[in-house]
């Protein structure tokens, strides 16, 4: 009887041991499937994600450089350019910014303005007359191949064609005309101007209104030589320039003149002095400078 108990405990003993040992591997079996499940489920998520960053990427992401062809690069700026931010701050100290700039030519002085602005390595902005465009085509060519801007100042340069008749359109008429004869020299459209004596007071807001619409931006001045008014007076040229610059960014009026092109050395050498860098007229990062503060131009 004893040796029956016994023999009873031990094979009840190993059936509660092989149901145990099922039980875990039951459990063990159910805990993979879910582990398994769940690595699945990641994985599906994962790549439905990857898949769809492609698919958003494809559809809003700009091609590639290579392919885009530049305004900048094929010399046609098309687009209003977009408003330069101020001067930015570095170190403490603000960026100060000089545009040299030149009216009425291209003239017998061209080229000296030129060689001067060379040898202290900067640019500058001509504003030039229609009228003179056939006398000096090569200059017009050099001051752009040497990273100069070709502003526009109109065909005639007549106050009285220009802004008696009432209206935009002679004014408008002429710097189209200019244009066309600017871009047929250098292969691209310039689209930034400045009114002959001005643009005030003799441009009102409807009359700035048909330039905007017309695409050009336009430019007047934040410091007036009189270089015009001075012949063969440089340094008075000068000391107005040196009494006049004091702003973060100056637009500097000049003349294509035989007394400017005298006082241009010393100009530029009191500008440095004085921490300026010179910038040439940039489409692409427009600075608003006229008399009315007008965003549009």
């Amino acid at each position: 009887m004893k040796l029956h108990h016994e023999s009873t405990k031990v094979y009840g003993s190993a059936i509660r041991g092989g149901i145990r040992k099922r039980r875990k591997k039951i459990r063990y079996g159910k805990f993979s499937l879910v582990l398994m499940s769940l690595i699945l489920l990641v994985l599906g998520i994962t790549y439905s994600l990857s898949g769809m960053a492609h698919w958003i990427k494809t559809m809003v992401a700009p091609p590639p450089i290579s392919v885009i062809k530049q305004p900048a690069q094929l010399g046609l700026i098309q687009e209003s350019p977009n408003v330069k931010e101020q001067p930015t701050r570095f170190l403490g100290q603000v960026r100060k910014v000089a545009y040299i700039t030149f009216d009425d030519g291209p003239s017998k002085y061209t080229g000296q303005l030129l060689d001067i602005m060379n040898q202290y390595d900067a640019k500058a902005t001509f504003f030039m007359v229609g009228e003179n465009l056939d006398h000096y085509p090569e200059a017009v060519k050099r001051l752009v191949n040497e990273g100069n801007y070709p502003g526009l100042h109109s065909m005639t340069h007549s106050y009285k064609k220009l802004y008696k008749s009432g209206s935009s359109d002679n004014f408008l008429n002429e710097f189209k005309e200019v244009q066309k004869k600017v871009e047929a020299l250098i292969g691209y459209t310039p689209h930034l101007i400045r009114a002959p004596y001005g643009s005030s007071p003799q441009i009102g807001e409807a009359f700035r209104g048909d330039i905007a619409a017309a695409g050009f931006k336009m430019w007047d001045w934040t410091t007036d030589s009189l270089d015009w008014d001075l012949p063969g007076q440089p340094n008075k040229i000068i000391s107005r320039i040196r009494r006049g610059v004091h702003r973060d960014i100056e637009v500097i009026l000049m003349h294509e003149r035989k007394q400017t092109v005298d006082a241009l050395p010393q100009i530029l050498k009191l500008l440095k002095a004085k921490g300026y860098e010179f910038e040439v007229y940039n489409p692409n990062e427009h600075v608003v400078v006229n008399f009315s503060h007008d965003p549009r131009l």
